[in-house]
């Protein structure tokens, strides 16, 4: 996968098919981009959105991480 095709935030992670997750993430390491993209993950958790909150919790669950 072309990095330009990497998820680069939480919208990104929600939108991808499930199957795709495993790649993406393996992807996303080869690239040394998945920290970044936890990061950006952890911004929209850490913000005063409700809805952003929970976007970003679904996406961090998405990526295998626990609740």
């Amino acid at each position: 996968m072309p990095a330009t095709d990497l998820p680069h935030g939480t919208e990104d992670v929600l939108a991808l098919p499930v199957r795709d997750i495993p790649d993406t993430i393996s992807d996303l390491v080869k690239c040394r981009k998945f920290s970044g993209l936890v990061s950006s993950i952890h911004r929209d958790i850490r913000s005063p959105d409700p809805a952003l909150r929970d976007k970003g919790a679904l996406a961090l669950k998405r990526l295998g991480f626990p609740d």
